[in-house]
């Protein structure tokens, strides 16, 4: 868990967001079911909306205002976690699924 919340400062976003922690759940299941898809809308808000005891809207909402802050805070650093130049701000999933996939080439 250490290196995906050092990954998520890396690119700009601290704990001062609710979101800090819906990102690094996020990526921490998708990790950990990387055999099979995890949908994000069905699986993972659900889930981290219950762990943390709010609704599924507002972890969408908290993964998409990290994400803007990543995306003006340190866009370079996005687009050499993500392999490719980004012509746009990642999606909630996208972002999730990058991060987890950056992550496991790391290990």
């Amino acid at each position: 868990m250490r290196k995906v919340y050092g990954l998520i400062r890396k690119l700009g976003a601290t704990s001062k967001y609710k979101g800090y922690y819906f990102v690094a759940e996020a990526v921490k299941l998708t990790m950990e079911y990387d055999e099979e898809p995890m949908k994000i809308t069905k699986d993972i808000y659900p889930r981290l909306a219950k762990k943390f005891k709010s609704t599924p809207m507002n972890v969408e909402h908290d993964i998409r205002t990290v994400i803007n802050v990543c995306w003006l805070a340190n866009k370079e650093t996005m687009e050499h976690i993500a392999g490719y130049p980004l012509n746009y701000k990642p999606t909630n999933s996208e972002f999730v699924d990058m991060l987890a996939y950056y992550l496991n080439q790391a290990e």
